[in-house]
């Protein structure tokens, strides 16, 4: 998924004259920024039993933002990370045996110093010069130095400073997979500037304080434990975390004046993206024509042939530099365009056939929350654009989607609504924080139609399927199949086939509604195949067994010796049905049909909210079963976590039925 970065969008250094100003002239003398220290003479740390087992344990986080006044009204970042680590076995060695640091130029770091404490007490530094760069897969440089003489039982220490363009906003992410005793956040700024603090998933105490000229916003947490990933859950976005933005600047509006608040962020969305110059809006008049979109009757349509013929000749990259790749004139004539410049010839095309539409700033759920209390705009990554009048949304910059599927991590909770007022003759927009709803889980579908029937020699099960996709579920079956080559659509479909047969020997097959248009309709992605499956008999003297329950498709399993730690999130709510028809053959009796009955519906107000029932019923010898796995909700609390548990292991049980055929005597 695309990632837009809004301080990117919006340079928080160069601000309009209208706009606060964090950076008036600096002081004639620039006070020194703050110097990292450990102590000369390190010893080893006590440390509590209980935490023997862990890896490793984090005796102390310290992290500290400063902001500096530089030539030219310029503001600077430097930041600190400082960690003292206890290591206690080979896992919590390879964890931290290197060090990685989110910088690309050694000319950035300003200061850097790293050892490891033996038990025994001798200590090992670090030289600076085996500082190393690390290409990552998607062509991001970092820097790496490996720690020495790691052993069981060592501590490790590191410090580093380095410089950065100043933000105005930033999330610390304190709790990982290893318990971190004590954890300090401080952000130090000139006087004039006030930050605030935010604990997410956390209690803390911000303190403001000021000291020789600088101000000081701070915060601790202690005893912070280590957190595991768990299947379905939001695990970034459930860890401990502090937020901070700067909020108040005493050379603005005697410092009473609110900075940086969403409806700022909603006002400066407007500008830049729902106006246009003359030319801009020559070449939109010209494409509406053109295509005949005007000559649309209802809404819907109009909303969808635009995005079908905007998705189909413009491509959306994030690498763009070219400043004109926000110029409408210059993306129609080259096709090309960037996430902010797309956006903006989408608002401009509905503005032209009157449908009106809203500008939604929105963010992954898995990753962060867009908080109406706390405007950290770091946290609005992704555009939507929303139509007031029929309550859906679009998703610009995802080539994959269509109106009004979306990416659903993008929605079931809130986000900024940049929402038009006129007041007299001047058109600006307010900030309305909002959830972005998900469509109804009845239309988010996987379903399956199989008959099974054995061939004359009882060693092979021929499989007639269908299985059709829907809603949000089909989302990346049609992208990954309509986006691949010929090779790559041969290998999807044989994983499809494989999924509910475990068998590539494909007798036919085609695949119905891969096009982006019928996803706009909702037409299912639908697979179509008959397979030959001998992996799902096996005879066993004068029985036969077939493997009945593995026409679902694999399962997962929820078992774990640990304690939840964290409230239950799926992708979209959703329905899974199945329907299977095994013809048995002449001369067998089916021994253990019983088997294939399970009751597992939990309810709320009488409302279904999640569940698995499977049953059967014989007609003939048509043994025919009926599947249903739902979940009408994203989010289910703690507290309901045994019930869903049990819902996802009851589908994991079914698969794993065999059915005995046994013959007649």
């Amino acid at each position: 998924m695309k990632k837009i970065l809004i301080l990117l969008i919006f340079p928080l250094t160069t601000v309009t004259a209208q706009s606060p100003q964090p950076a008036p002239t600096p002081p004639a003398v620039q006070p020194p920024i703050t110097l990292e220290q450990w102590d000369l003479k390190p010893v080893m740390h006590s440390v509590d039993p209980r935490y023997t087992g862990e890896s490793a344990v984090i005796l102390l986080d310290e992290r500290r933002m400063e902001y500096v006044d530089e030539a030219k009204g310029e503001i600077s970042l430097y930041r600190t990370l400082h960690r003292i680590v206890r290591v206690n076995d080979d896992q919590g060695i390879e964890a931290f045996n290197k060090i990685y640091l989110g910088v690309s130029d050694n000319s950035d770091i300003v200061d850097i110093k790293a050892r490891t404490i033996l038990p025994g007490g001798k200590i090992i530094e670090v030289d600076r010069k085996n500082i190393k760069d690390l290409k990552e897969e998607d062509g991001n440089l970092y820097k790496i130095f490996a720690m020495e003489g790691l052993e069981k039982g060592c501590e490790v220490e590191y410090y580093y400073t380095f410089k950065r363009s100043a933000t105005f906003f930033g999330r610390e992410q304190i709790q990982n997979g290893f318990p971190v005793l004590r954890a300090e956040l401080e952000i130090l700024t000139p006087e004039r500037l006030r930050f605030e603090l935010k604990g997410y998933n956390c209690e803390i105490a911000p303190q403001d304080t000021v000291l020789a000229g600088k101000r000081i916003a701070a915060a601790t947490l202690r005893d912070v434990r280590g957190a595991e990933k768990e299947k379905y859950a939001a695990y970034q976005a459930n860890l401990e975390r502090i937020e901070y933005k700067l909020a108040y600047n005493s050379a603005v509006s005697e410092g009473k004046a609110r900075l940086f608040t969403w409806n700022e962020l909603a006002k400066r969305i407007y500008s830049m993206d729902a106006t246009f110059t003359g030319g801009e809006t020559k070449r939109t008049e010209e494409l509406v024509r053109h295509n005949g979109w005007d000559k649309l009757g209802d809404e819907p349509g109009k909303i969808a042939a635009v995005e079908n013929y905007v998705k189909k000749k413009f491509a959306t990259r994030d690498d763009i530099t070219d400043d004109n790749a926000e110029n409408l004139e210059w993306i129609v004539k080259n096709g090309i365009a960037s996430s902010r410049g797309i956006v903006r010839l989408y608002e401009a095309l509905f503005k032209e056939l009157g449908v009106e539409s809203e500008v939604v700033l929105t963010c992954d759920r898995n990753d962060a929350v867009i908080d109406r209390a706390f405007e950290n705009w770091n946290s609005a990554t992704e555009f939507l654009v929303f139509f007031p009048a029929e309550k859906k949304f679009l998703a610009p910059t995802e080539p994959g989607a269509r109106y009004p599927w979306i990416d659903p991590y993008w929605g079931a909770h809130d986000a900024l609504f940049c929402k038009t007022t006129t007041i007299g003759s001047f058109t600006t927009a307010i900030a309305e924080i909002k959830p972005v709803q998900l469509e109804d889980y009845s239309e988010n579908y996987s379903r399956i139609d199989a008959t099974l029937q054995l061939n004359p020699a009882m060693d092979t099960l021929l499989v007639d399927m269908k299985q059709r996709y829907a809603g949000y579920n089909a989302f990346g079956y049609r992208e990954g199949f309509t986006l691949g080559n010929a090779e790559e659509q041969h290998q999807f479909l044989k994983d499809l086939v494989k999924f509910g047969t475990n068998s590539e020997n494909i007798v036919s097959s085609k695949i119905e509604n891969a096009d982006f248009e019928s996803y706009g309709e909702n037409k299912p992605f639908t697979l179509e195949a008959t397979v030959k499956a001998s992996e799902l008999l096996e005879n066993a003297g004068n029985k036969v067994l077939v493997k009945i329950g593995e026409i679902i498709g694999p399962q997962t399993e929820m078992y774990q010796e640990k304690p939840r730690q964290f409230p239950i999130m799926l992708p979209f709510p959703h329905s899974l049905e199945r329907t299977i028809e095994l013809v048995i053959p002449e001369g067998y009796t089916v021994k253990n049909p019983d088997d294939l009955t399970i009751h597992g519906d939990y309810t709320e107000n009488g409302q279904v909210t999640m569940g698995f029932s499977s049953e059967y019923k014989l007609d003939g010898n048509r043994l025919k079963v009926h599947v249903m796995e739902q979940y009408r909700r994203v989010n289910y609390p703690l507290a309901e976590y045994e019930d869903f548990k049990k819902v996802i292991n009851a589908s994991a049980d079914f698969n794993k039925i065999v059915l005995v055929l046994e013959k007649n005597k």
